[in-house]
């Protein structure tokens, strides 16, 4: 695996319209397949790690509001390990090889000259179409925006790599496994991840944190009376969704769908209910 390693750092440093040497099927998987683990390992220790940071001194928000619809675990998938990766990689590395095509326009001398500065365009390109998933506006976070999209930046090389050394449907493949890959973590990760419990001589309260909405499993039932809820029975709801119905709170940070289990035999007052999904929150985000 160092040796591909090294290889890829090789064309970071110099990008050369060349096909791999002695290539073969077993090859190009091998290649596939330790890339995506080095990038794997990668983003997990060092870039994770400056996003949590970064996330700790300004949260990071990309969706304010979730569109129930479009976050089912199927439509989600189809939409990020198919769409996606065949939208970018025909916009962003298709062209990238010289051909017959290119020859009526231009020398492969000449080409030769400016590729570098194609594939170095075309991979900023990548990370600065990724920036508008982002959706804060402050100084610390234009100054931070390249370390917001370090792993597209370098996945933009990856996959450029995989593109010219061996083909269009390596990169693309690569792309659509790796964005699975992202999908399958954020599919499981919840069932890790113990319901916040919290109960006392007043109340009882279960919320726990969901990745995907089930829309026909949908609840939002609410007994309250005289400014006091004594029952919260909601099932695949935002959490953005339920301040904003509740209490009328603006939540202007990332979205996240919940279900709340909460019950109080006397009776809790909006207020009082409001601060204990806001601590909630609060730890949520620890």
């Amino acid at each position: 695996m160092k040796k591909i390693i090294l290889e890829v750092l090789s064309f970071i440093k110099n990008p050369e319209d060349r096909r791999i040497d002695n290539w073969s099927l077993k090859i190009n998987i091998k290649h596939i397949f330790y890339i995506l683990f080095f990038e794997f390992i990668l983003n997990l220790v060092v870039i994770n790690s400056i996003i949590y940071l970064i996330n700790k001194i300004e949260p990071i928000v990309t969706n304010t509001r979730i569109v129930y619809e479009d976050n089912r675990l199927l439509p989600m998938v189809i939409a990020a390990a198919l769409y996606a990766p065949i939208i970018e990689e025909i916009i962003f590395r298709l062209a990238l090889r010289y051909n017959i095509f290119f020859s009526f326009f231009i020398s492969r001398k000449r080409w030769d000259i400016i590729f570098r500065f194609l594939v170095y365009g075309s991979v900023l390109a990548f990370g600065f179409v990724h920036s508008m998933n982002f959706l804060n506006d402050s100084t610390f976070f234009y100054w931070v925006l390249p370390l917001l999209v370090t792993t597209q930046t370098i996945g933009g090389f990856i996959l450029t790599y995989l593109r010219v050394r061996f083909n269009f449907i390596s990169s693309l493949i690569s792309h659509a496994l790796w964005n699975f890959s992202m999908m399958l973590i954020l599919f499981v990760s919840p069932y890790f991840v113990k319901p916040y419990v919290k109960e006392n001589e007043s109340y009882s309260v279960k919320i726990e944190h969901l990745s995907f909405s089930k829309v026909e499993l949908q609840r939002f039932e609410v007994d309250s009376s005289a400014n006091k809820v004594f029952k919260l029975d909601i099932k695949e709801y935002s959490i953005n969704h339920i301040l904003d119905t509740l209490f009328q709170h603006e939540r202007l940070l990332d979205d996240y769908v919940i279900n709340l289990h909460f019950e109080s035999k006397k009776g809790t007052s909006k207020e009082e209910l409001k601060k204990l999904l806001l601590e909630y929150e609060k730890e949520e985000n620890q």
